[in-house]
């Protein structure tokens, strides 16, 4: 039996070994920069990119400053999207909307859906169809919901 002749085989794998070193730090640097792309888009934050919702509020456990923050910020939506867009929709909101917790959940979601389907940076057919549904069948069994719990509450009997 004869010994296997060197043929640089450890040596060549060695230096096989240290390119795809380079080559794997290469990809992991470039992976880094891609993840942070992608944080950034989705960093609300950040104030470019993919909107994000916000937490859903418990209106059941909210009280006092905490309650008062989670109003105003439904308040602003109010002020400078629904009543200045949506017409004789957001013309029946009820005066006292603030006091009817049924009227805090459907403008809770009612404005985090509409951030998500026009805050985008780009439209897609999923999102027209969604913009679609908001439109013309969600926003409006939302109006007529809250225009009836405005109807029947002692509020507005106490101010007539």
């Amino acid at each position: 039996m004869t010994a296997a002749k060197p043929d640089g085989g450890l040596a060549a794998a060695l230096l096989q070994l240290a390119g795809h070193a380079d080559q794997l730090r290469e990809l992991r640097e470039a992976i880094e920069a891609l993840q942070k792309t992608v944080d950034s888009l989705t960093d609300p934050g950040s104030g470019k990119g993919r909107y994000q919702p916000v937490p859903a509020p418990r209106w059941w456990l909210l009280d006092g400053p905490d309650r008062q923050a989670a109003i105003d910020r439904l308040a602003a939506w109010v002020e400078t999207v629904y009543r200045p867009s949506y017409g004789h929709q957001a013309a029946r909101l009820p005066a006292c909307w603030r006091e009817h917790p049924l009227c805090l959940f459907m403008l809770d979601w009612l404005s985090e859906l509409h951030a998500s389907l026009y805050l985008q940076p780009r439209r897609t057919p999923p999102m027209l169809s969604g913009q679609a549904e908001w439109q013309s069948r969600l926003l409006p069994a939302a109006a007529d919901t809250m225009a009836l719990e405005g109807a029947a509450c002692s509020h507005r009997r106490s101010r007539a």
